[in-house]
């Protein structure tokens, strides 16, 4: 991640310090220059927090965590941020609430606690795997055919989706949903739910994109019915913040995973036909 300095703290140290020694940095924003504009700034992982990355397949780096309304940056493993998209869920409500009303040094506390807890779990995780963060999956030798389903207004998720996958040099796989650039040639839906079925029916395995089903549940229905009439197996994506997984798309898939690479891949491999 490339961020400017100024003379006295730098980020290069705080990324060294972060990265090196598994530490959580709480950073003054008076000791470091702004943040560049470039940076994404995602606003949905936490009530009142965003958070500042450049990629959200880049585990190798650093993530700015930014209470809205305080002096304050955390800056931490990005490896945080995908810990926090897994298990989401298992925050109470009464956290979301406060995290929703509080502000200053409230949600400073509150949003250490949260990273601590991550940074815990994450490192208790890593001793039980004998040093490993996670270990990766190790594909077989053979093409995995893959259905995506999504819908083009959420194409920036299908693209993450698909830069997992080609990203992950090990697994070789063969796109076999719409991308934008190459819609199917159909005329009305009955020609369209045809052409699904014969792109479904040559694949290994199906992976749908859970937070596109409230906008598109009548499409995201028929594909999962097409999986199921050739027995594909389904693999659902959490949908990103607070929004909930839709019960449909749970309970037609043989695995629930978060936006975590090695976690997409591990479940095609684990299931695909």
């Amino acid at each position: 991640m490339d961020l400017p300095n100024q003379s006295g703290r730098t980020w290069q140290d705080i990324r060294q310090s972060v990265l090196v020694d598994n530490s959580i940095e709480l950073v003054r924003q008076s000791e470091v220059p702004p943040l560049p504009v470039s940076l994404d700034g995602q606003t949905d992982i936490l009530p009142g927090i965003r958070v500042h990355d450049k990629s959200w397949a880049n585990a190798n780096d650093i993530a700015v965590w930014e209470p809205v309304n305080t002096n304050i940056y955390f800056v931490t493993r990005y490896e945080i941020v995908e810990n926090l998209l897994e298990s989401k869920d298992e925050i109470p409500n009464s956290v979301i609430n406060i995290l929703y009303l509080a502000e200053g040094a409230v949600v400073v506390k509150m949003v250490w606690d949260i990273l601590q807890s991550l940074s815990k779990n994450d490192t208790e995780s890593a001793d039980s795997s004998q040093g490993s963060i996670q270990q990766a999956p190790r594909p077989e030798n053979r093409q995995y055919n893959i259905f995506i389903s999504h819908a083009w207004d959420y194409n920036d998720e299908y693209d993450r989706v698909v830069d997992f996958l080609n990203d992950f040099n090990e697994l070789k796989w063969q796109n076999h949903s719409v991308p934008i650039e190459e819609p199917l040639d159909t005329v009305n839906d009955t020609h369209l739910k045809s052409e699904l079925r014969k792109q479904i029916r040559t694949t290994a395995i199906v992976l749908v994109l859970a937070g596109m089903y409230s906008a598109h549940r009548e499409w995201i229905q028929k594909e999962i019915e097409i999986a199921n009439e050739f027995d594909k197996p389904i693999v659902g994506i959490r949908p990103n913040g607070s929004e909930q997984t839709p019960n449909v798309v749970e309970n037609a898939s043989v695995e629930m995973v978060g936006w975590r690479q090695n976690s997409v891949v591990e479940a095609v491999v684990e299931h695909a036909l």
